[in-house]
C-alpha cells in the first residue's frame, strides 16, 4: 500500500485510535515504538485525548440512540441496512 500518511502520524492516529477501542494491548505494543519514529509524550498524549474524545462521543450516541429505541422512538430494526457486513447483527 502507498504511504500517504509518514510513520509518526499513522502510530499517533493508531495510538488514539487504541484509546478509543480501550485496547491496552495495542497501546503498549504502540508505545513501544514511539521512540523510534519520534514521538513525545505530550504528542501520545494529546493522541490519547483525542481518542477518549471519539470513545466518549460513541458513548453518548449509542446511550441516546438505546434511549430514543427502547422508547419507542425508532423503530427496533430500522438501521440494520445500515448496519456493517460482518458484525453479527443479521
Amino acid at each position: 500500500m502507498e504511504e500517504i500518511l509518514d510513520a509518526k502520524t499513522q502510530l499517533l492516529v493508531a495510538i488514539g485510535a487504541a484509546r478509543a477501542a480501550k485496547c491496552q494491548n495495542c497501546f503498549t505494543t504502540l508505545y513501544a515504538a514511539v521512540e523510534k519514529v519520534g514521538v513525545s509524550d505530550k504528542e501520545v498524549r494529546a493522541a490519547v485525548a483525542i481518542g477518549a474524545k471519539v470513545a466518549a462521543k460513541s458513548h453518548d450516541f449509542m446511550a441516546t440512540f438505546i434511549e430514543q429505541t427502547t422508547h419507542g422512538k425508532v423503530a427496533a430494526g430500522s438501521n440494520a441496512d445500515a448496519a456493517p457486513s460482518g458484525c453479527g447483527c443479521n
